[in-house]
């Protein structure tokens, strides 16, 4: 995994090149930082929480934790499964219900 600063350093080049024509219409990066397949998964998702640059709009998918911080220029997304950071403490289960007949059997039967 590369450190931060290795992270800074490559994103500095990035805008130095893309200084050398400032005027230049170009498409808005998108930058995504997907937590799926890492080691540490949580521990680094808090860590990029706490240097992402603000505002930052939290989100949930039903699936995912999102973190989302977007100017008119630049969208950086970060995203972490819900089961790597949530521990399941009962799966979910059919409801049951008891119900007392609302309809008598003959009412029904007439229906």
């Amino acid at each position: 995994m590369p450190l931060a600063h290795d992270v800074a350093v490559e994103l500095r080049k990035l805008a130095d090149s893309l200084d050398t024509t400032p005027d230049a219409v170009i498409v808005k990066p998108v930058i995504h930082l997907s937590h799926a397949y890492v080691s540490n998964a949580k521990e680094r998702f808090i860590t990029l929480a706490k240097l992402m640059p603000r505002p930052i709009n939290k989100g949930w998918n039903g699936e995912e934790i999102t973190l989302e911080h977007e100017t008119p220029a630049l969208y950086i997304y970060a995203s972490i499964a819900k089961s790597l950071t949530c521990t399941l403490v009962q799966a979910a289960i059919p409801a049951k219900y008891s119900c007392d007949p609302i309809l008598s059997l003959e009412e029904e039967e007439a229906l």
